[in-house]
């Protein structure tokens, strides 16, 4: 203790001892400057500057590898399909008439009997060896697929099909959405993945010309794949919004499970898909949101990477089964 004018200070405490009795000591407490204050928040603006690209970049790298396991899960699924049926399911399904011949009932009434309507497409016919069994037995293949949404030149024709096979298509399994590709109407009747339908056009029509490893009613062995399975494409990115054929851009043109004249879920090479991310008139390229190309599974399963700058004759040699091409396959 000390003495202070009559008083003790008792220095573990903040009052002071005097003759009459205790007194409170006043502190002088701290605070932030407003200057202080701006700084602080001018750090944190930094930080969190520095912080949102990395946790983007992280984001799109997540959703790049579930994109990539989608695609090898469904390459697991076609060999599965392969091991049961010795053949590649069919790109679309469908009665027919032979090439460019459609039956009534079958074909679009709007174009022409050279055209299906209401085919269906690879998603539906692998749905057994994805695990969805159930969903599957939904489907009555003896009558048109549906849609509810159906874009090409003329605008959104849908509903299209049969409405008995309306509750299957609204049921799209998440193995065929790309987490990254943007949602547009109806995008969850929608799916994000094409086959390999390379050849002339067009593979939802006509089996002649066709080099790739689908197209309609195709049966496909893996004895045919002379090129390697390894160095053959099997499925690609085909964002639903992006452009089918002559369907206008975010609007819709990947359905479930519907295929008619836009060549829904079918994706060829240059020479008669155009460029990849492109998405100019009358496009089959593959398309995405991934940033800078598009990811792709190959025969094998293995998953690789095309970028929008790949070089287009080992682009274009990826897309035919028996092309005899000697190709670096991109990784």
């Amino acid at each position: 203790m000390e003495m202070q004018y009559g008083c003790y200070t008792i220095r573990s405490a903040n009052y002071c001892c005097c003759e009459g009795g205790f007194t409170m000591r006043r502190t002088r407490t701290s605070a932030f400057t407003l200057i202080e204050l701006l700084v602080v928040i001018a750090i944190i603006a930094v930080l969190i500057a520095l912080l949102v690209p990395a946790v983007q970049k992280v984001r799109d790298s997540a959703a790049r590898l579930q994109c990539g396991n989608n695609l090898r899960q469904m390459a697991i699924a076609m060999h599965s399909y392969h091991d049961a049926n010795k053949v590649y399911a069919s790109g679309s399904k469908g009665p027919w008439n032979g090439n460019s011949n459609f039956p009534a009932g079958w074909n679009d009434t709007l174009y022409g009997a050279s055209l299906p309507y209401g085919h269906f497409s690879w998603a539906a016919i692998i749905l057994p060896y994805l695990d969805q069994l159930p969903l599957y037995n939904m489907i009555d293949f003896t009558k048109p697929a549906y849609s509810t949404r159906l874009w090409d030149a003329g605008g959104d024709r849908g509903p299209a099909g049969n409405i008995a096979n309306a509750p299957a298509s609204a049921l799209c399994p998440p193995v065929f959405y790309c987490p990254l590709a943007k949602r547009v109407a109806y995008w969850n009747e929608q799916k994000d993945y094409g086959i390999n339908g390379e050849g002339g056009c067009c593979p939802e029509r006509t089996q002649a010309g066709m080099t790739g490893l689908a197209y309609v009613n195709s049966q496909v062995k893996m004895g045919q794949v002379t090129d390697g399975t390894s160095n053959t494409l099997m499925f690609t990115d085909l964002a639903h919004w992006s452009i089918h054929s002559w369907a206008p851009i975010d609007k819709g043109s990947n359905p479930f499970f519907f295929v008619h004249h836009q060549s829904q879920g079918y994706v060829q090479g240059t020479a008669n898909g155009g460029l990849m991310n492109a998405n100019s008139g009358n496009n089959r390229a593959p398309q995405s949101n991934h940033p800078g190309g598009c990811q792709a599974v190959m025969c094998d399963g293995h998953v690789i990477w095309l970028a929008n700058n790949i070089n287009l004759t080992i682009y274009n040699a990826l897309f035919t089964i028996a092309g005899n091409e000697a190709v670096a396959v991109p990784e």
